[in-house]
């Protein structure tokens, strides 16, 4: 978490001061007025802060601004339309924050400073983009790409999923094992580690935390700057497909031996586990404040959060392998038996069922009332989210396993290519299905929308497209 100061409680201050003497049992007392000032500091002029929307790049004015020499604020102002505050020469840490934006320090060496915030409503911070998992952040504008990306990081491996983004940090794992921490603006390796396991999930990135699940059976904390490793939860073995769901400093994750495990994010340590009757291979999502996850012999189970309690249970699936998706009230998940399924979210309840003829493999994607969703049949289908009813269909000519993701008014689909079929990636209009966007190299879930940017997913390529100016 970002540490906060109270300016009150670091400025210096001057109390009464008393000193016992002889003589009569008279205490002799001296007022603040009478102590004389601490020298001043000699003048080191001011030094130049600048605040900008880290995602746009625009300044941000009315920023405040904390300057802090050792544990004392020596200073507080506000930017101005130009992004740009003065403070003292002698500063050695700043701390800025605005209403509605992240808050943002860094540490002092002489030259001017530069200091990001960014719009919460704009990050990707775990699958989904969030813990409803709809698979769409509503505020992000940018479309398909239109030349070249800004940059592209090449994997040696698979990337199965794709990245969490989050105030200027890219985070990926990658089927060998390895983590990599990118620079969302340039795509340089800020910092890379490597688990003992191949990872098949996305990160999450909470606060300074970045939480990775991996196939040999941990979930495991790195710090966000520098990925020093802070804890490793172990599942005794079990492997872990299920992205990290973060929920009031809580994380989430199912296991192949169909534990759902709550894990405390500051500590690592477990606060409960719940044991579903078979494999939990999918993410967990919340619904109506409600921890949703389904299993593989077709079981969806509600629980509490805090307690690990069950409070429904539906048990009208075949197997359930990708994750609850959520809107409101209406949970859409995917059954490997051949069915897209709407519940109800307060009680479990079946709202409808759309039958695809073939697997189902992926989460879906929500947005303005719709579900997205493809199946082995290679047929892409948008669903009315109230009544199941298939608004258009798409024929991607070839099976569709990973989940798809809405990014300004487009679904963003792949085919899962056999060998030596040519790979392929689709955007399609959220409307009328319309190809809007074909692309080469997608497998699973072929794209993450944040900030201004799309990060497109290929085999072992990511690419960052970022908005036209």
């Amino acid at each position: 978490m970002r540490r906060t100061r109270s300016a009150a409680a670091l400025a210096l201050s001057l109390g009464v001061v008393a000193s016992g003497c002889g003589g009569g049992g008279n205490a002799e007392t001296t007022t603040a007025a009478d102590v004389p000032a601490p020298p001043a500091p000699p003048d080191q002029g001011t030094l130049a802060v600048t605040v900008e929307d880290g995602d746009r790049g625009t300044p941000v004015a009315g920023a405040t601004v904390v300057a802090f020499r050792s544990d004392a604020v020596i200073a507080r102002v506000r930017t101005g339309a130009s992004g740009r505050a003065d403070v003292p020469g002698g500063t050695r840490l700043v701390e800025v924050s605005k209403r509605g934006l992240s808050d943002g320090r860094a540490s002092v060496r002489g030259a001017p400073v530069a200091v990001d915030l960014y719009d919460p409503d704009l990050q990707s911070p775990e699958y989904g983009g969030g813990a409803a998992r709809a698979r769409h952040v509503p505020g992000v504008r940018v479309g398909p790409p239109d030349g070249p990306p800004a940059w592209t990081f090449e994997s040696r491996t698979l990337i199965e999923f794709p990245p969490a983004v989050d105030n200027g940090l890219v985070v990926v794992g990658v089927n060998s094992g390895r983590v990599y921490g990118l620079n969302a603006e340039t795509g340089r390796i800020i910092w890379a580690r490597r688990q003992k396991g191949a990872i098949a999930s996305s990160p999450a990135i909470t606060g300074d935390t970045v939480l990775i699940s991996s196939m040999d059976g941990a979930l495991t904390a790195y710090t966000r700057a520098h990925g020093t490793p802070l804890w490793r939860f172990s599942t005794d073995g079990s492997p872990v497909e299920s992205s990290p769901l973060v929920v009031g400093g809580r994380a989430y994750i199912g296991t192949w031996s169909g534990r759902l495990h709550a894990v405390d994010v500051e500590t690592g340590l477990r606060e409960w586990s719940y044991q579903a009757p078979d494999d939990i291979k999918g993410s967990a999502a919340l619904a109506a404040g409600l921890i949703v996850v389904g299993d593989y012999s077709g079981n969806v189970h509600a629980l509490d959060p805090a307690t690990g309690a069950e409070r429904w249970t539906y048990t009208g699936g075949q197997r359930f392998y990708g994750g609850p998706a959520v809107s409101g009230d209406t949970i859409v998940i995917g059954d490997v038996g051949g069915a897209v399924i709407a519940l109800d979210a307060r009680s479990g309840a079946e709202l409808w069922r759309h039958s695809t003829g073939a697997f189902v493999y992926s989460t879906a994607a929500i947005a303005g009332g719709t579900a997205f969703i493809g199946s082995y049949s290679g047929r892409f289908e948008a669903l009315d989210l109230a009544t199941g009813a298939v608004r258009w269909s798409f024929d991607a000519g070839g099976r569709i396993s990973g989940s798809a993701t809405v990014v300004d008014g487009l679904v963003y689909t792949a085919v899962l290519a056999r060998p030596g079929e040519p790979r392929r990636t689709f955007g399609l209009d959220v409307s009328t299905g319309a190809v809007r966007h074909r692309g080469d190299d997608g497998r699973y879930s072929p794209a993450v929308g944040a900030g201004t940017t799309l990060y497109l997913v290929g085999t072992r390529h990511l690419r960052a497209h970022p908005a036209a100016p």
